[in-house]
């Protein structure tokens, strides 16, 4: 029996980083799926100083609708998603700032997880 490490094979990429807070920007996404997915569940933790201060769960695919073209996919196929992606923030105050992925399966099992940090040390005055 194998089991997938859903924390390996995640591959992301940013075409642009400078003002990335305030302009829009095109990013890259792809992995292998370790598991089939009929039903897919997003939760999203905002982690700021090392607290969490909200937590975010949606349904992307799931009996009767899908919100992704991939839903549906097989163990063993690639996901791959390119895209704008516009945060419309005018600034971020200093800190140390995570968004915690998480993407789960019909199975509860994770499928794909990120974390994406931002360490803002600027001061905008």
């Amino acid at each position: 029996m194998s089991v997938a490490d859903p924390q390996q094979d995640f591959a992301l990429s940013i075409d642009q980083c400078s003002d990335i807070v305030t302009q829009t920007f095109n990013i890259r996404a792809a992995t292998v799926l370790g598991y089939s997915i009929k039903e897919l569940y997003v939760k999203l933790d905002m982690i700021v100083n090392g607290k969490t201060i909200l937590t975010y769960s949606e349904t992307l695919c799931g009996p009767g609708h899908s919100k992704l073209i991939f839903c549906g996919r097989k163990k063993g196929e690639h996901l791959y998603y390119e895209g704008p992606v516009t945060l419309g923030i005018k600034e971020i105050p200093q800190g140390d700032y995570t968004i915690s992925a998480k993407l789960t399966n019909q199975d509860h099992v994770v499928v794909a997880c990120a974390d994406f940090t931002v360490k803002n040390y600027l001061d905008y005055y």
